[in-house]
C-alpha cells in the first residue's frame, strides 16, 4: 500500500482567550493507518484586546453582530494563516480550523464556534475544513472532548490524558475504547483572577502558592449540579464564566487566596473524577501514570496541587512532556480531525461524546491553490 503525506495547518482558539495555536504539521498515511506525524512548527498569536473583548460579549450581542463578528473573525484568522504560512515551504495540502466555542448547549442540539472558514479559504487560498462539532451533536452527542481523538491516534502510548486548558478534560483508555469528559473550568477562572491584578496570567502559579485556602468558597464552587453528574457531559465557556468565574471574581477575599483556593479545587475535580472512572469501569488506575498539557501544565502550583492529592489517592504519577505537545497539542489534534475528515474516516468518538454513532464531521470550503505545483 502507498504511502500519502499530509501538510495541514491546524487552528484553535481556547477558552482561555490567549490567542491562536497554529500548528504546521506533516502526517504519513497508509490507507486508514497512521505511520508517523510530527509538529513542524508552531506559534501563537496573541489576541489584541479588542478582539478578547469582543470574544467574550458577543453571546450576548445581537444576531447581525453575531454574524458579523463570525464572518469577521475568519477574516481575522485568515490573514493571521497567511502571514504564518508565508514563512513556510511546505504544499499545503488543508487548514483545519476550529474556531473559538461562543455557544454550547449539546442538550438543546447546538454548540457554534466563529470564524467563517469560508472567509479563511477566501484570504488564503487554501482549502478549509471547520465546524467539527456540530454533526456528532445532531447524531445526539455532546460534540466534546475532541481530545480522545488526538490520544487515540497521535498519543496512543498513554493510557490516562489530561488536558489543562480553559477547560479541563480527562481521556481514559478502557479497553478498546476512551471515556473522556471535561472536568471543570481551569485556567479560564485563573487568568481571570490575575487580569484583576492587571497579570494575564499567574506565573508558574506563584501568585496562588502565597494564598491559603477558602474553604467556604472551594465548597460552594464543588455543590455546582455539573460536578454531581456523570459522563457523558461537556461544559462550555458560559457556563464557566456564569457558574465559577463570577463566584471566584465576586468572593470577598485576595487573589492570592482565590487563585490558592481554584488550584486545589481543580486538582481535587480531576481527582475525584478519575475515582469515579475506575469505579464505574471498573478499572484500577493506582500506579499508572498520566500525561498532561494544555496552558496549566506550566503552572507550578497546580501541578503541585495535583500530584499531591494523586499521591493520596491513585498513587498515579504525572508526566509533563516537551513544550510542543503541552502548548500544540489542540491544534494538531484539529490538524488530525482535518486529515480524517477529507479522507472520510470519523473524526469523533461516540465513547466520548455520547452520540449515536461515529461522525466524519466538519464542513469543506474549497480553495483554489493546488499542492504538489
Amino acid at each position: 500500500m502507498s504511502v500519502e503525506t499530509f501538510h495541514i495547518l491546524g487552528l484553535m482558539s481556547g477558552s482561555s482567550l490567549d490567542g491562536l495555536d497554529m500548528a504546521l504539521c506533516r502526517f504519513e498515511m497508509a490507507g486508514k493507518r497512521l505511520l508517523s506525524w510530527k509538529i513542524l512548527e508552531a506559534t501563537t498569536h496573541l489576541f489584541d484586546p479588542e478582539w478578547v473583548q469582543r470574544l467574550l460579549t458577543v453571546s450576548t450581542d445581537t444576531a447581525k453582530n453575531y454574524a458579523l463578528c463570525h464572518a469577521q473573525f475568519g477574516r481575522y484568522i485568515g490573514k493571521q494563516c497567511a502571514d504564518f504560512l508565508s514563512n513556510q515551504s511546505v504544499n499545503l495540502d488543508l487548514i483545519a480550523s476550529h474556531g473559538h466555542t461562543i455557544f454550547h448547549f449539546p442538550e438543546e442540539g447546538l454548540s457554534s464556534q466563529i470564524g467563517d472558514g469560508a472567509a479563511i479559504a477566501a484570504i488564503t487560498g487554501h482549502a478549509v475544513v471547520d465546524n467539527f462539532r456540530m454533526q456528532d451533536v445532531a447524531l445526539g452527542g455532546q460534540g466534546a472532548p475532541l481530545a480522545p481523538l488526538a490520544d487515540a491516534w497521535l498519543l496512543p502510548e498513554y493510557s490516562i490524558l489530561l488536558n489543562l486548558g480553559g477547560i479541563a478534560n480527562i481521556s481514559c483508555r478502557v479497553g478498546d475504547q476512551y471515556i473522556a469528559f471535561d472536568n471543570t473550568g481551569a485556567n479560564q477562572v485563573l487568568n481571570a483572577l490575575a487580569q484583576t491584578l492587571g497579570l494575564p496570567y499567574d506565573e508558574d502559579g506563584k501568585l496562588a502558592a502565597r494564598g491559603r485556602l477558602l474553604p467556604d468558597l472551594k465548597d460552594q464552587i464543588a455543590q455546582l449540579p455539573y460536578f454531581q453528574k456523570s459522563y457523558p457531559k461537556s461544559l462550555g465557556n458560559d457556563w464557566v464564566q456564569r457558574e465559577m468565574t463570577s463566584v471566584y471574581l465576586a468572593y470577598p477575599a485576595s487573589v492570592e487566596d482565590k487563585l490558592h483556593t481554584a488550584c486545589l479545587q481543580i486538582a481535587e475535580r480531576i481527582v475525584q473524577d478519575l475515582i469515579h472512572i475506575a469505579d464505574r469501569e471498573s478499572i484500577q488506575l493506582a500506579n499508572k501514570s498520566m500525561l498532561v498539557t494544555g496552558g496549566g501544565a506550566f503552572n507550578a502550583f497546580l501541578i503541585q496541587c495535583l500530584q499531591q492529592k494523586l499521591d493520596e489517592t491513585l498513587k498515579i504519577s504525572l508526566i509533563i512532556p516537551d513544550k510542543n505537545t503541552i502548548s500544540y497539542k489542540e491544534a494538531a489534534l484539529i490538524a488530525l480531525m482535518g486529515l480524517l475528515r477529507i479522507k472520510g474516516i470519523p473524526n469523533c468518538l461516540p465513547s466520548a461524546t455520547g452520540a449515536t454513532k461515529a461522525a466524519v464531521a466538519g464542513a469543506w470550503h474549497h480553495g483554489w491553490i493546488k499542492t504538489n505545483e
